[in-house]
């Protein structure tokens, strides 16, 4: 841990305002990706941002410092998405369903506007790569997210998930054999 990462968490621990105005501006957009990519639903993922940083404030006393700050937060909004599924899992039911409406993407730029067909089918890949990733279970989704989306190192990933770094080598593999069967069988349909 850098100097100024001890003195962040320092002022963390001494609940220091401004502190906790940083852990916000400076962590709030990787918290709420990574909790929308395990989630898949902006409001559970804003939801699941809160309650990270609600846990911060209660448990920034049992940070050790022995791994980086952002190493733990990462392990702190994964396992609040985690249990998020668990509960929304044990009140349906059911597996939870992929729920494709999102918000529209910043508008294309000036100097390259596809055709419209292109388009068309550019988005049905990207449906059909999400809606694949959601058909993952949520240990091989979480570790897949984590490693390919978020770029975190496997050693950092497997800290985050609390398993040995081969059984995290195993879930990214298993996700990715699983994601390509998936993308194989249904791929026909985005062709025709």
């Amino acid at each position: 841990m850098t100097t100024s990462e001890q003195e962040f968490v320092r002022r963390l621990q001494e609940n220091d305002p401004e502190a906790y105005e940083e852990l916000i501006e400076n962590y709030a957009d990787m918290v709420y990706r990574i909790a929308y990519r395990i989630l898949q639903d902006p409001h559970d993922a804003e939801d699941a941002m809160q309650e990270t940083f609600l846990t911060v404030y209660r448990r920034i006393d049992s940070f050790r410092g022995e791994s980086k700050f952002s190493t733990w937060l990462y392990r702190l909004a994964t396992n609040v998405a985690l249990d998020m599924i668990r509960a929304r899992q044990r009140k349906q039911g059911r597996d939870v369903v992929w729920d494709d409406s999102e918000e529209e993407g910043a508008p294309l730029p000036d100097t390259f506007t596809p055709l419209p067909e292109e388009l068309l089918l550019r988005q049905e890949a990207i449906d059909l790569l999400e809606e694949a990733i959601a058909h993952l279970s949520p240990k091989l989704r979480t570790a897949l997210v984590l490693y390919e989306l978020e770029g975190l190192p496997m050693k950092e990933v497997a800290e985050i998930l609390g398993i040995s770094e081969s059984a995290t080598k195993v879930r990214v593999h298993r996700a990715r054999a699983q994601l390509q069967k998936y993308l194989v069988e249904h791929a026909k349909e985005v062709a025709q």
